[in-house]
């Protein structure tokens, strides 16, 4: 089936929001194991005993790990066990990510802080997707059945949350933009290097969503959050189900021949200046 993801599905940064979120959906969409992984562990085996109650798949497994991305040691170890105990990793999705500080103008940036929002918004993710490749990119090619005949699909598919952010830049947040446009670049790279071997990577670049991290942002300044929700054509934010679902349809059968996309899910703030 198009939506069918049957397979070992890894989240890192899967303790709260987009991540949580798109564990879950994996989990209720029918992935035979699904691993939960996050700075905070706790957070991580909450989501991990949480999805038990949903999950959909027969003989349903799932893991929890405490991981820092800026470890290069600690994804590896991760991604090295997960393999060793279910032979293969089906769907990567890569969450993990810090906000902006605090605001501030190019000339005046904290420099500390922008080598904090690098480490782990770009190199994090180059440590993360290093480990994933190396595992997907030579596992069994997969196939599925449609209504012409059966199709191969490749080895494995990886989803790599970036930002808005990632494509258009705003005021006064040069570390965060900076961060995010280096993902993006590390994305791209990925998804060209890996074309032959069929291994499918590609970016979800939401915009403004409830989650944790933008709530603590708006209790610190009241007035943004009223000023977001004006800004959206829906007159609100996307909730993290909403990204997660369109992280499971490019995990998916259905999203086969979508390989190496910037995909932009924000209600259409990024073309409102036509509106």
């Amino acid at each position: 089936m198009a939506t069918e993801v049957s397979g070992v599905a890894l989240i890192i940064g899967a303790g709260s929001g987009i991540g949580l979120e798109s564990a879950l959906v994996f989990a209720e969409r029918g992935a035979r194991a699904v691993i939960f992984a996050d700075l905070e562990l706790e957070a991580a085996q909450a989501g991990s005993q949480k999805s038990k109650s949903i999950a959909t798949a027969k003989d349903y497994s799932t893991l929890a790990f405490g991981v820092d991305v800026r470890d290069r040691a600690s994804i590896d170890n991760m991604v090295a066990e997960i393999k060793n105990k279910f032979g293969r990793i089906d769907y990567a999705v890569n969450c993990a990510g810090v906000p902006r500080q605090k605001e501030a103008d190019l000339s005046t940036l904290d420099e500390a802080e922008y080598d904090l929002l690098h480490d782990v918004n770009a190199k994090g993710l180059l440590h993360c997707l290093q480990a994933e490749i190396n595992v997907m990119k030579d596992q069994e090619s997969l196939s599925v059945q449609g209504r012409n005949g059966s199709r191969k699909i490749g080895p494995g598919s990886i989803i790599c949350i970036t930002s808005l952010s990632a494509v258009l830049a705003a005021p006064k947040s040069a570390t965060y933009t900076a961060s995010k446009f280096a993902a993006r670049g590390i994305i791209k790279c990925a998804a060209l290097e890996n074309l032959r071997s069929g291994l499918r990577i590609n970016e979800v670049c939401p915009g403004f969503t409830n989650t944790p991290m933008l709530q603590r942002g708006i209790e610190q300044q009241p007035a943004v959050g009223q000023i977001i929700n004006k800004s959206m054509p829906l007159g609100r934010i996307a909730e993290p189900e909403e990204i997660a679902h369109v992280v499971h349809f490019l995990a998916s059968p259905g999203a086969s021949f979508v390989n190496g996309q910037t995909l932009v899910v924000d209600s259409g703030v990024s073309i409102s200046k036509y509106a």
